[in-house]
């Protein structure tokens, strides 16, 4: 007698939108998070280098325990790990104000960038899990969490300029509420087949998780666009640094800030509605690369610019590009994990994103501060475009090799029916 697979489908119309939606409550909390974290350093004295450690602080757990985050969600349910972390966050975020020096929001950084990860990672298992990578359907999903991107910053800028650091945090923190709320009204059926009891050894980190995990780049597109992911989250954590800090050197206001680092965002969600036509045209793993150059080539060039309508411009052309990629890595990404392995594939990729998110505030800070803040973001632009030049010579290997076994396979299969 076989097993029946558990079943992840969301039938109702009420339930498909509640998993969407997801996406626009948890994705925008680390935007938000990284535009008044770098503006409450400052208030509190911290230098160039310490701020894009701040930053970089937020990938430190990532790094090491978001594969085994996604294992826990795939065994135990992403639906009620999600849950459980958001409520967790929803209340740390408030903390920040009450320690105004660099040790505490150090180490607030590493705890509640970690548990706004969760989040993102639950939004993206519980969505590919009932898309299965479909590229028009997780366009739809990016439109609404590029669109949070906005909305998020925009309403944390203005709280921060009218109400101060109280109430940006509380603005996140109520947001983190609204999220929870959201995975609440996602059908329970998305927990099909978990466990139902938690015990402590569910937990404890396990190196079986974390070899399954790196299994999947054994599949030489997988690790293609993982390595790709990568290199966006770089220019993501360029951007979300010290491009606040940029406008804040030329004299903007905390709304003027928000709207700008928000339109990057709400651009990305109008080229995330067209990926899924676009994708007809141009296959998505040159799609991937191709926006993930150009988001970083026209974001690098913000420090020539000081007029607002100048730098809204290039916060939209990089926001469309990077618009385009994003929704094309969950949907390869998806497709080449498979439906019960989407905690694992989401937690993989987290674990590399975390790591560039890491890397490149800290080299980026390092250099502003042997330099300048314009130097900064040059060099760091030249370092991530010619590592996307890099890849498109492994895509092309990797394309040509498809080609080749294809090829073999077709062969045996005409011999096979020649011998019959």
């Amino acid at each position: 007698m076989t097993e029946t697979p558990p079943s992840f489908a969301v039938t109702t119309p009420f339930g498909r939108g509640a998993v969407f939606a997801t996406g626009f409550f948890s994705l925008s909390q680390i935007p938000m998070m990284t535009l008044i974290v770098p503006l409450w350093a400052l208030d509190i004295g911290a230098s160039a280098f310490w701020i894009g450690m701040a930053i970089a602080m937020r990938a430190i757990l990532a790094m090491f325990f978001s594969i085994q985050t996604g294992a826990i969600m795939d065994r135990l349910g992403t639906r009620r790990v999600t849950i459980a972390f958001g409520l967790v966050s929803s209340v740390l975020v408030l903390l920040y104000p009450l320690a105004p020096n660099i040790g505490g929001l150090l180490a607030l950084q590493v705890i509640v960038g970690f548990l706004h990860l969760t989040s993102w990672i639950g939004a993206q298992a519980l969505v590919g899990r009932m898309t299965k990578g479909d590229p028009a359907m997780m366009g739809r999903f990016t439109f609404l969490a590029t669109l949070g991107n906005f909305l998020g910053p925009f309403l944390a800028g203005l709280a921060w300029q009218h109400f101060g650091p109280w109430g940006a945090f509380s603005m996140v923190s109520v947001w983190s509420l609204a999220f929870v709320l959201t995975i609440c009204a996602v059908p329970r059926s998305v927990d099909a087949g978990a466990a139902t009891h938690v015990t402590l050894h569910d937990l404890i980190p396990r190196w079986a998780h974390y070899a399954s995990g790196f299994g999947l780049l054994k599949v030489p597109m997988v690790a293609y666009v993982i390595v790709v992911s990568a290199v966006l989250a770089g220019t993501y954590a360029m951007r979300h640094t010290f491009f606040a800090v940029y406008l804040e050197s030329i004299e903007f206001t905390g709304g003027e800030i928000g709207f700008i680092i928000g339109s990057i965002a709400l651009a990305g969600s109008v080229a995330g509605l067209a990926v899924g036509r676009l994708s007809r045209w141009i296959a998505p793993h040159w799609l991937v690369l191709a926006g993930t150059a150009l988001a970083t080539a026209t974001f690098c060039l913000a420090p020539l610019f000081t007029g607002v309508w100048s730098l809204l411009a290039v916060a939209c052309a990089t926001g469309m590009c990077s618009g385009t990629a994003f929704p094309m890595i969950l949907s390869i990404l998806t497709r080449g994990a498979g439906t019960d392995q989407q905690g694992l594939s989401v937690g993989l990729r987290a674990t590399m994103n975390r790591t560039a998110s890491l890397a490149v505030p800290v080299s980026m800070g390092a250099i502003v501060a042997a330099s300048s803040l314009a130097a900064g973001f040059f060099v760091m632009g030249a370092i991530i475009v010619s590592i996307v030049g890099i890849m498109a010579l492994v895509l092309t290997r990797i394309l040509k090799n498809q080609a080749g076994m294809q090829a073999e396979n077709k062969a045996a299969s005409a011999k096979q029916e020649k011998t019959t």
